[in-house]
């Protein structure tokens, strides 16, 4: 049983009892699948092939996920994100939680913030707005889907120029990568982390090194002011999803 102590007059309190709730979900499927792998990654569904979009903060991945929305993608997540084995294959999957937008990242996207926002911290943020899964969708003009079968992994980075550049990535640079933004323990609980058995680094090494050796990675490099080339961004989410 979870006893939740927060002052329920709060605004934040339905915040906090969904985190916690998410918490509890993601350490027990941690201890109970032995094919997952939680990763700081967002996630689209390029017709209706998923895309993982794994990177760290300042590295584009927000943006990459929020273009390739806007593109015609559906979204699946942006910061956490859980990639599993089973009988019809490896998919990804999404855990709702909102979703921190750089304002200054709307307009080389041709965004605008939804009219209204629900997140309580919206109220003194000036930089970023905290935006949950369907205002992205309004934002943007696309479907929310909890899951998608895993197709690709597409690591994003910044560039100067306007050019966008993807390049296959061979197997020891995709697990390396796909590694150091691996979750490692699950959630930012240590009380209740230390409640569940999880899986060592080494398992979860291995369990890298097969995703990369079955997953086509890539690496893309793209500018800020480039993030509203739709066009250009949907012919490459086409040549990774068609990648073998």
């Amino acid at each position: 049983m979870v006893h939740l102590t927060a002052d329920t007059e709060s605004a934040y309190a339905p915040v906090h009892v969904v985190r916690n709730i998410r918490t509890l979900l993601r350490l027990d499927v941690a201890r109970s699948d032995p094919s997952a792998m939680f990763l700081h990654a967002g996630m689209v569904a390029w017709h209706g092939h998923g895309i993982a979009v794994p990177g760290d903060k300042r590295s584009g991945k927000t943006s990459t996920v929020l273009a390739a929305a806007a593109a015609g993608a559906d979204f699946v997540s942006n910061d956490d994100l859980s990639l599993h084995h089973g009988g019809d294959g490896r998919s990804g999957h999404g855990w709702p939680r909102s979703v921190s937008v750089r304002l200054d990242t709307l307009a080389p996207l041709g965004l605008t913030l939804p009219a209204a926002t629900s997140h309580p911290s919206n109220h003194h943020r000036t930089d970023a707005h905290l935006l949950m899964p369907h205002e992205i969708a309004r934002m943007v003009g696309c479907r929310v889907t909890p899951r998608a079968p895993l197709r690709a992994v597409l690591f994003p980075s910044f560039t100067d120029d306007d050019a966008f550049a993807l390049r296959r990535l061979d197997v020891s640079e995709a697990a390396r990568r796909i590694q150091a933004n691996l979750l490692t323990p699950p959630v930012k609980d240590s009380e209740l982390t230390a409640r569940f058995d999880a899986p060592s680094e080494e398992q979860l090494a291995e369990r890298a090194r097969n995703l990369a050796a079955e997953v086509p990675a890539f690496a893309l490099r793209q500018s800020l002011t480039g993030l509203g080339a739709r066009e250009r961004l949907a012919d490459l989410l086409d040549e990774v999803v068609a990648a073998r």
